[in-house]
């Protein structure tokens, strides 16, 4: 398998072809998957086809979590709809990854459009609950931006009140906007619904 990576693109394809061929049964499904993804130079099209393609049965957690970080990487909806199709005992931690590479692992240039997409999904409350105490008190607390994205959550779902309780969000203006500024226009909004 590590002789792959020696070939050109079209060999390569060819040899992709040759390992989603339907009479083959995929013995090494595992490290085929974790090979196309860990050796993809950003392009994730031939793994994420693999997979597709042969739908194979993972084994191992590090194949799991290749394929999971490939998905996160291409489509936040995808991935979380596959966090959510998990065994329980290991969603929560698809769910934090999914969080951390959003935010941690986006270019400058998508990383606006990943975060939307993230505060959007719809959350059940324990995935709520997963969100705000990974980005407030656990590993993603440490996250940039982590305390904007869990804002934009709140607000986007008319949680206004609470959305105000979050404090030292980073103030750095972005087109004449910052969350002091937005935290005011919230608590006039409010307005007596705010002291109720």
């Amino acid at each position: 398998m590590k002789g792959l990576w020696h070939l050109d693109r079209q060999e390569f394809e060819l040899a992709l072809q040759y390992l989603t061929h339907p009479s083959l049964i995929p013995t090494f499904a595992d490290e085929i998957l974790e090979v196309l993804v860990r050796h993809s130079n950003q392009n994730l099209t031939l793994a994420l086809a693999y997979y597709h393609t042969v739908q194979p049965t993972l084994s191992s957690r590090s194949a799991v979590e290749c394929l999971f970080s490939a998905m996160a990487r291409t489509s936040v909806t995808e991935a979380f709809y596959f966090c959510r199709g998990q065994p329980e005992y290991t969603q929560r931690h698809m769910f934090q990854m999914l969080v951390s590479l959003v935010l941690n692992n986006s270019s400058p240039e998508t990383v606006a459009d990943r975060s939307v997409e993230l505060v959007n999904l719809p959350f059940n409350n324990e995935e709520e609950a997963w969100l705000e105490e990974y980005l407030l008190v656990g590993d993603g607390r440490v996250l940039k931006k982590g305390k904007d994205t869990l804002m934009m959550r709140k607000i986007g779902t008319g949680n206004f009140t609470e959305s105000l309780s979050l404090k030292g969000i980073h103030n750095r203006p972005i087109a004449g906007l910052d969350w002091s500024t937005l935290s005011g226009a919230v608590e006039d909004g409010l307005g007596t619904r705010l002291d109720v």
